[in-house]
């Protein structure tokens, strides 16, 4: 039977007559990819790294295929272009590197709070995960590299650090409202 353009399912019998497959059964088949891993970012993912309480009707999925929005039951999936090709074991660090990337539209939440939130869960990854994230960061906006680089210098981690701030133009300001006692060095980083 079919469930949505191109997607189909056999229906499983039950005593009380056929049953199809759940919205996360159908959802997941979009995150299956032949052309690298997609993954789920967006409010969701937030929700799920601590970051918020609040659920969203909409799915964000970072992948490679070129896909318009698509509404499953009542969810409304929406795709959009992934940054970095990962192993499966490393969307983990995509999905921090997307909330400090979105650390403004965060719901439920201050960017204050959110920094603070993200530094400790920084903190808890190891150091060739720390190494990892500066990595794939040079695929993101500046001001994430500028995020990322206060929260590994302020942990200790100035090789990555001092990587991430060579890498940013010295003229860019970034405009956040963070005070100057959760990031020390504002200045350093061009953060206002």
């Amino acid at each position: 039977k079919k469930v949505s353009k191109g997607r189909y399912f056999k229906p499983k019998m039950r005593v009380f007559g056929e049953v199809g497959p759940s919205s996360d059964d159908k959802i997941s088949k979009y995150l299956d990819s032949t052309e690298g891993v997609s993954y789920e970012t967006g409010f969701n993912s937030f929700r799920q790294l601590g970051l918020t309480t609040q659920i969203s009707k909409t799915i964000t999925i970072a992948t490679n295929k070129p896909y318009k929005k698509v509404q499953i039951d009542n969810i409304n999936l929406k795709f959009v272009p992934k940054r970095v090709d990962v192993k499966v074991e490393d969307i983990y660090l995509l999905q921090i590197l997307d909330a400090i990337k979105d650390i403004k539209k965060i719901p439920a939440t201050t960017p204050s709070q959110s920094f603070v939130y993200l530094k400790n869960l920084i903190e808890k990854e190891s150091s060739a995960n720390q190494i990892k994230l500066t990595k794939y960061a040079k695929k993101y906006t500046p001001r994430t590299k500028a995020l990322l680089g206060a929260i590994l210098k302020e942990l200790g981690n100035n090789e990555c650090a001092y990587e991430l701030k060579d890498s940013l133009n010295a003229l860019t300001t970034f405009k956040l409202d963070i005070s100057s006692e959760i990031i020390k060095d504002k200045k350093y980083w061009n953060i206002v």
